[in-house]
């Protein structure tokens, strides 16, 4: 049995030595590539991954895109019901969650805001919302002072005045009129007025509008250049065409010649609560065609022509973008909220001089 077992083995031993062979040959020799194949091999894996990143940059802005379509597809589709074809009340808005927190009061801002911009560019008559609008007119100087702030009685004194960075800058002025008899000119100087503005006259009522002069102008315009003060004059308008405005103008410029008037000539133009009333219903037209007339003749004739009306009267009843190249006199008996430049603010019809009896016209002269 050992010489069997021998045998075999030797067999295997030759078997398993048989299929040896020369794995060195059997590798195949690496292959060598040029420098230039190298590189040029390189700069095209760069331009394929760019290519691909690209790709990728493309598909991801169109998904954003798509995404943001179809979320602005879903909001205007839940809320077109409410906003198609009306304004959103501001209610209707605060009553859903804003994502960041609704502040409040945030409503009352909101609307606070929204006035402050319509009085940028609309006069409001009334309370908001129950107001009337008039548009602010292009082309008219703005105002350019702060009435809340820098017009006041300071410490001291009588009278109102303006005060731009706590400097005077305004005059005192009243104006008189057949209503104040026996004036103490010397008195009514030294209580610190400048300016006087005299009535001169005034067109009466009915269908013949007749030209009259004021019973005191005379006195008034004497007594007051007499004590030293400057004096202007106004004539109360009831024009109802140009060649009434004409006719006004030419009145009071005969009345004046005679006199040293240095401040502006100025009509007087308001509605009136009276029968035969001439100019209350007249279009806006119509009366700044006499109001036209009335100042094209004082400037031909060498003087500064002046339009006096209240806010109302200003924004409601002419056509301001005919009239911004004159000078304007406001009256208004609370802090005005006129966004024209004015040369003169009334601010009282009930004001108290010194040499004057009973109640008297109270202004801050701007020039």
């Amino acid at each position: 049995m050992s010489d069997h077992f021998d045998d075999e083995f030797i067999e295997a031993d030759e078997l398993i030595e048989e299929p040896e062979t020369d794995l060195e040959e059997e590798q195949p020799e690496e292959e060598h590539v040029p420098v230039k194949d190298e590189k040029r091999l390189l700069h095209r894996e760069i331009r394929r991954l760019k290519v691909q990143r690209n790709r990728q940059r493309l598909i991801i802005a169109l998904l954003i895109c798509a995404t943001g379509l179809f979320a602005g597809l879903f909001i205007w589709e839940h809320f077109r019901d409410r906003t198609c074809g009306k304004p959103v009340e501001t209610e209707v808005i605060l009553e859903h969650d804003m994502g960041f927190g609704s502040p409040e009061g945030l409503a009352d801002r909101i609307t606070e805001n929204y006035v402050g911009y319509l009085e940028k560019a609309y006069v409001l008559f009334g309370t908001y919302p129950d107001c009337s609008y008039y548009k602010v007119v292009a082309g008219v100087p703005r105002d350019d002072y702060d009435f809340k702030n820098d017009f006041y009685t300071a410490a001291g004194e009588r009278y109102m005045n303006y005060y731009p960075d706590g400097k005077k800058s305004g005059r005192v002025a009243i104006d008189v009129s057949t209503y104040q008899k026996d004036v103490d000119w010397e008195a009514v100087k030294e209580s610190g007025v400048e300016v006087v503005i005299v009535r001169t006259g005034f067109r009466g009522y009915g269908e013949d509008g007749t030209l009259n002069e004021d019973s005191q102008f005379v006195n008034h315009i004497e007594g007051a250049l007499a004590a030293g003060l400057e004096c202007g004059a106004y004539f109360f308008t009831e024009a109802v065409s140009y060649e009434e405005g004409v006719e006004e103008a030419e009145y009071i410029l005969d009345q004046i010649r005679p006199y040293h008037v240095t401040q502006p000539v100025i009509v007087d133009t308001e509605k009136i609560s009276a029968e035969d009333v001439r100019a209350n219903d007249i279009s806006n037209e119509v009366r700044t065609d006499a109001l036209c007339g009335f100042c094209e003749t004082i400037k031909a004739a060498g003087y500064t022509p002046m339009i006096y009306a209240s806010t109302a009267w200003f924004c409601q009843a002419m056509d301001l973008s005919r009239l911004g190249e004159y000078e304007w006199w406001l009256a208004a008996y609370d802090t005005p909220q006129f966004p024209y430049h004015v040369e003169g603010w009334q601010y009282s019809s009930t004001g108290s001089v010194p040499g004057i009896e009973g109640d008297v016209d109270l202004n801050v002269w701007l020039r």
